[in-house]
């Protein structure tokens, strides 16, 4: 199971983000976030916990690794994105929701031949 600190910095950089702006999303210090990450600090406080959790659109469960993936709710409640995906999947029409599956497949099998 990795570590609060390899979950933060891995969810960090798939935002593009640096520890810099990681802190001021959070208000924690950039200091303790590299502490974090490289593992001198092994846990902090649960209000800074719900910070991180916050700003990298996980759960504080998954951050401390009570649990080792995220699921769709959990997902759709703490992803802005994923919330705003699913609203506007809702309004669509049966004809419309069917082609937008047709376009993820075929999104996802470009992916899997190298070309996404």
């Amino acid at each position: 199971m990795s570590t609060l600190g390899e979950r933060v910095k891995v969810l960090r950089e798939q935002k593009g983000w640096s520890q810099a702006d990681l802190s001021e999303e959070t208000g924690i210090l950039q200091a303790t976030i590299s502490r974090v990450e490289s593992g001198v600090i092994p846990s902090l406080k649960s209000e800074n916990i719900l910070k991180l959790a916050r700003a990298l659109n996980t759960s504080a469960d998954f951050l401390v690794g009570k649990i080792d993936k995220m699921d769709f709710e959990d997902s759709l409640i703490n992803d802005p994105e994923a919330k705003y995906l699913f609203r506007g999947y809702e309004k669509l029409s049966d004809e419309e929701k069917k082609m937008l599956r047709n376009y993820l497949d075929f999104l996802s099998s470009r992916e899997e031949r190298g070309g996404g």
